[in-house]
């Protein structure tokens, strides 16, 4: 055997024997763990903050949660609708159909095709194209739209979309993008 294999073997011997007054150094913190959760459960009031107290799954606690908001959803739109709220006014043009020609002007610096695509098109970029204005970087097109809310965006090439800069901004889309919003009617406030 050589010295190493000696010093590896004591060592290891060393480990496995047992220690004096390991016995008794167990029983002592056992009776002191004991003694401290005797005081703990002894004051009054203390237990909502003892983190010993009240344990659980975390699924329980998902499903729980879960149940609460679906409770309290359903509680704030009773009392909703328990207060007589009255349903948003429906224009009228939009009953009726009317519609107006609108004209969309694009600057792209650069760009060989620009096509407008939204609601009113199917998001379709082939549906709405612009056509090239004399100054060069600058494409127009007239559309007639239904009286409302659209919702709309620029092709340049037929794959960057970008929103109109001169026109407010919907929130960011289910594919991360934003387009620009247009009301059409008479009531045209946003």
């Amino acid at each position: 055997m050589n010295p190493d294999d000696r010093w590896d073997h004591e060592v290891r011997d060393a480990y496995h024997r047992p220690i004096e007054g390991e016995a008794q150094a167990r029983e002592r913190a056992i009776a002191r763990l004991r003694r401290e959760a005797r005081a703990r459960r002894s004051r009054m009031g203390a237990w909502w903050v003892d983190p010993d107290v009240l344990r659980v799954r975390p699924l329980v606690f998902a499903a729980s949660l879960l149940a609460v908001l679906v409770i309290g959803a359903w509680a704030g739109a009773r009392w909703m609708a328990s207060r007589g709220a009255p349903a948003p006014p429906r224009s009228i043009a939009t009953l009726t159909g009317e519609s107006t020609a609108v004209t969309f002007v694009f600057r792209a610096p650069g760009a060989t095709r620009v096509s407008l695509v939204g609601d009113f098109n199917g998001w379709d970029p082939n549906a709405t194209p612009l056509a090239r204005a004399t100054t060069g970087d600058v494409w127009t097109t007239r559309v007639s739209l239904e009286h409302g809310l659209h919702a709309y965006a620029f092709v340049i090439d037929g794959r960057d979309w970008a929103p109109d800069p001169s026109a407010p901004l919907a929130p960011v889309t289910t594919f991360g993008r934003r387009n620009s919003l247009l009301v059409v009617g008479e009531d045209q406030a946003l």
